[in-house]
């Protein structure tokens, strides 16, 4: 047989072979993608405003918690076992029960807030997966800081690290209108927001004109949790967050 024959009846099957290839792998971004540090288990477009380390009050805390609750608003609390600790020794408060309560993200940021990098894996292990730490199926490592150790400790903890893609520094002793300027001009769809709780802008006006100023940029924030089909009023979260926040 001629080449230019094998060539007509090859062509078709071939052709065939590339469309159906095509259409598999448009049919499955996520999968080709994975699983990505920076948003977490946030496949949506909606941005995720996350507090870590601690409040300065009760008073402080439940204001943020109760007003992103009535206003249908996410936010991931990562407090440290410390924190923990500190409130409810004092006050009989379980911060992150209460903060779940109200339908709002809670994950583990370790017990001391200690350079992870120091540890061994199995040392990482049991800073992330011990009491009085967040139990929880996500972490994230202090200032983000990973390396072999830490990524072994919390796979071995069963967790997933999560990070973020903006900081607004907050901590640097920024005023709380600078931290909302950065916060909303800097997000985009599905971006992780760092911020800390004993910092200015852990506040429901804060957080409330983060909000706005994102909306007027076609942002909208991941909402507090209404079950996996996101319908009716919002309920408690528990302690392993789903693999895909229904945001």
């Amino acid at each position: 047989m001629h080449a230019r024959a094998i060539v007509r009846l090859l062509l078709p099957v071939l052709t065939s072979c590339a469309l159906a290839c095509s259409l598999l792998a448009a049919a499955q971004p996520a999968a080709a993608a994975g699983y990505n540090e920076k948003r977490g288990p946030n496949y949506t477009s909606r941005v995720m405003l996350t507090f870590d380390d601690c409040p300065r009050s009760l008073a402080a805390f439940k204001d943020v918690v109760n007003y992103a609750k009535q206003k249908n608003i996410g936010l991931v609390i990562a407090p440290t076992g410390k924190c923990l600790r500190k409130y409810r020794d004092r006050y009989g408060v379980n911060l992150a029960q209460y903060a779940r309560n109200r339908g709002q993200y809670v994950m583990n940021h370790t017990i001391n807030h200690s350079d992870l990098r120091k540890l061994s894996c199995a040392a990482v292990a049991r800073e992330v997966s011990s009491l009085p730490g967040a139990d929880s199926n996500y972490g994230r490592p202090p200032w983000g800081y990973t390396n072999a150790n830490v990524r072994c400790g919390y796979a071995r903890a069963g967790m997933k690290i999560w990070t973020w893609d903006v900081n607004t520094l907050d901590y640097k002793g920024r005023t709380r209108s600078q931290v909302v300027s950065y916060a909303s001009k800097h997000a985009r769809a599905g971006s992780t927001v760092l911020m800390h709780m004993d910092e200015k802008a852990f506040t429901p006006s804060a957080i409330g004109q983060i909000r706005s100023k994102l909306a007027d940029r076609g942002l909208k924030v991941c909402r507090a949790y209404r079950g996996k089909d996101n319908k009716g009023a919002v309920i408690a979260t528990s302690k392993k967050l789903p693999s895909r926040l229904p945001c």
